[in-house]
């Protein structure tokens, strides 16, 4: 996965959200993704699944933004 990390499940928020999910961070250790479900049960397959995608990755690509 290279430097990409998935943080822990907990709180997170933004949008008008708060509830139960997790943080991706970059390659360069900053966050650049927040993941929020309706249940701590969503939260950890979706972190699993993500975890998953990001496994033996050679290269992520983000959306420039202007």
């Amino acid at each position: 996965m290279g430097n990409w990390r998935v943080g822990p499940i907990g709180t997170v928020g933004g949008e008008g959200f708060w509830g139960c999910g997790f943080v991706l961070y970059d390659r360069t250790g900053k966050p650049c993704v927040t993941f929020g479900y309706a249940t701590e049960d969503n939260a950890k397959a979706g972190r699993e699944h993500i975890a998953a995608a990001l496994a033996n990755i050679a290269t992520v690509t983000g959306a420039k933004h202007t």
